[in-house]
């Protein structure tokens, strides 16, 4: 009878798996979206947010936290729920982060009116590495 929940219990710990790696995956499908959409220029999020060009600059460094934040955020749940390097799991969801941020960089250089920018790279790595520290301060004070 124990190893019917035993088999059990890591059944569902490899779905939970797999569920949050579907989670990390559909909200990369939502961030390649985003950059595939030619419109989301500057000039389009500059009229958005009132036309100021200080303004915009915040609105859109302010986007790329956020998104690679909780991008990050999800790549550390689901890797360390994997088992996959459990002791270097903030370095690792940081790296794996840090490359999807330059892949979208390199899809958006192929958008027309986007480019890449390494500025934007290195945003979303802060966002992600943002998320990833304070997910990461919570666990060790047993919060989560």
């Amino acid at each position: 009878m124990k190893n019917i929940f035993f088999a059990l219990e890591l059944w569902l710990e490899r779905f939970s798996a797999l569920v949050l790696w579907g989670m990390v995956a559909l909200w990369y499908v939502f961030i390649f979206y985003l950059s595939s959409i030619p419109t989301t220029t500057s000039a389009s999020t500059k009229t958005m947010v009132g036309g100021d060009d200080t303004l915009n600059t915040v609105f859109r460094f302010c986007a790329h936290l956020g998104v690679f934040g909780v991008l990050g955020m999800l790549v550390y749940v689901a890797q360390a729920r994997s088992l996959l390097f459990v002791r270097r799991a903030c370095i690792v969801a940081l790296c794996v982060t840090f490359l999807l941020g330059i892949s979208d960089e390199i899809h958006q250089s192929f958008v027309p009116g986007r480019y890449a920018r390494v500025q934007d790279v290195m945003t979303d790595t802060a966002g992600a590495a943002i998320a990833i520290g304070c997910i990461t301060a919570l666990r060790r004070k047993s919060v989560i």
